[in-house]
């Protein structure tokens, strides 16, 4: 019987028998982070015929990909390091090479490939050179240890035999600083909001402060369509973008805003963020708090926009509430479940002194990926409606588009000219995006009956 994917999160137990046959079918790191410091990502492009491509993926990939049900014990499992977690992805293009009917997957953005549907984005020429070419799977690696992540990405290499070549092999690295913040490269405390699918908490609505982080499964979970035999058979859609992070112009921008407003770096970083780099919610306080997990915020009433901008990039992000024309349940089905980790040195210091780098113009950025039910319906639409729209929300004249991810150029934002104040005012400052999309594409998540059984 198939499982109820409309269940609230609190209804939900992952630990109930009706939930054990999804679970060892489903690939980890989709319900929750695998959590580990070091990862992999091998970007494959297959050479070899159908047949020969399909036999290593059931005979050299099925038995390494790490499912749900593995990960949850690891996790019950106190004090005992959870080994190598390991993730396989197909793209629409790969799908189509091993000749699979692409019709049967729902989301058009998936189908199309990231390159034709990438409206907005940077032109494909200028992507990195690997990523221009034709994408069709992805192997996702990781582990506390770099050299078992290293090893395992090697041996994926060693493995394709002629029927594949590798043409990315991106290292990611979790930026944990000694005060217990994971962090990203601009400085910010990460992944502090994410959808939760199962057990009790909170389940108020708005405009209670107290922010319901549940959701159903539906939100991240649909049925691989090549595995109707198993009606517990789920997938996911997968997007992957390397993003590459500016410094220099982020920080710059940073002093720039400052400096127009007559208010500190910390809080113009705040307000273009939505959060200083402790996590501090800017929609609660104009100073950090180190209150770096606080999620239990909304941005009702309407003038609290004088406190956290409407165009701040979590609040482009996820409007909590406030999005026009739409209900706060239509709103919340739009979430993805993010995934992402850094690439290179950050310029912050972590206990590990040694991996650092003060330079603020070099190479580094974030591995952004991310899980949901239907790539237009939930990345795409947070992308270019929520993010790259200067008019949304439809709460002020020209909002501006997210100043860290927004990709309209020359798009002044509106910016309270002092916190809290709606009689003071705003000014107009172009805050344009430190952030570059270097390459990547979407995939699926396949189930593990598929990838056992694919011929």
């Amino acid at each position: 019987m198939a499982i109820d994917l409309d269940k609230s999160a609190a209804q939900v137990n992952l630990g109930d028998a009706a939930y054990v046959a999804m679970l060892k079918g489903l690939q980890a790191n989709i319900l929750k982070s695998h959590g580990r410091d070091h990862a992999r990502l091998v970007v494959l492009k297959f050479t070899g015929a159908p047949a020969a491509v399909k036999s290593w993926i059931r005979t050299q990939v099925a038995p390494k990909v790490t499912s749900a049900a593995a990960q949850r014990q690891q996790s019950a499992s106190s004090g005992v390091d959870g080994g190598l977690i390991t993730g396989f992805f197909l793209s629409s293009a790969g799908y189509t090479k091993l000749g699979f009917d692409t019709d049967k997957f729902a989301s058009k953005a998936f189908r199309k490939g990231m390159k034709v549907d990438g409206k907005k984005d940077p032109v494909v020429s200028t992507w990195e050179a690997p990523y221009r070419s034709e994408i069709h799977a992805l192997v996702a690696l990781a582990d506390d240890n770099e050299t078992k992540v290293a090893n395992a990405a090697s041996a994926i290499s060693a493995s394709l035999g002629g029927i594949g070549t590798v043409l990315a092999t991106e290292e990611g690295r979790k930026l944990k600083t000694a005060d217990g913040i994971v962090r990203e490269h601009f400085g910010y405390a990460d992944g502090i909001s994410q959808p939760r699918f199962e057990g009790g908490g909170t389940t108020s609505t708005m405009p209670d402060p107290d922010w319901n982080d549940g959701a159903p499964l539906k939100l991240v979970l649909t049925l691989d369509p090549f595995a109707i035999s198993s009606p517990d058979a789920m997938g996911s859609y997968f997007v992957f973008r390397k993003l590459g992070q500016n410094l220099k112009s982020f920080n710059d921008q940073v002093v720039g805003l400052a400096t127009s407003l007559g208010t500190s770096p910390n809080l113009a970083g705040a307000m273009a963020i939505g959060r200083f780099k402790d996590g501090t919610p800017v929609i609660n306080s104009d100073v950090a708090t180190g209150k770096s997990d606080e999620n239990g915020f909304d941005y009702e009433p309407e003038d609290e926009k004088f406190k956290c901008p409407v165009h701040a990039h979590i609040r482009k992000a996820n409007p909590r509430g406030t999005t026009p024309l739409t209900s706060l349940d239509g709103e919340k089905m739009r979430r993805i479940v993010r995934r992402g980790i850094p690439y290179g040195k950050p310029d912050f210091a972590l206990p590990d002194p040694n991996f650092r780098d003060p330079s603020q113009t070099a190479q580094r950025g974030l591995l952004f990926m991310c899980f949901q039910r239907n790539i237009e319906k939930q990345f795409v639409f947070i992308q270019r409606t929520w993010i790259d729209n200067p008019n949304f929300p439809a709460i002020t004249k020209n909002t501006g588009d997210d100043p860290i991810l927004g990709q309209d150029g020359n798009e002044a934002q509106r910016w309270p000219l002092k916190w809290g104040n709606e009689d003071a005012g705003r000014k107009d400052f172009n805050f344009e995006s430190p952030v570059t999309l270097e390459g990547g594409e979407y995939f699926f998540a396949p189930s593990l009956p598929f990838l056992q059984a694919i011929a």
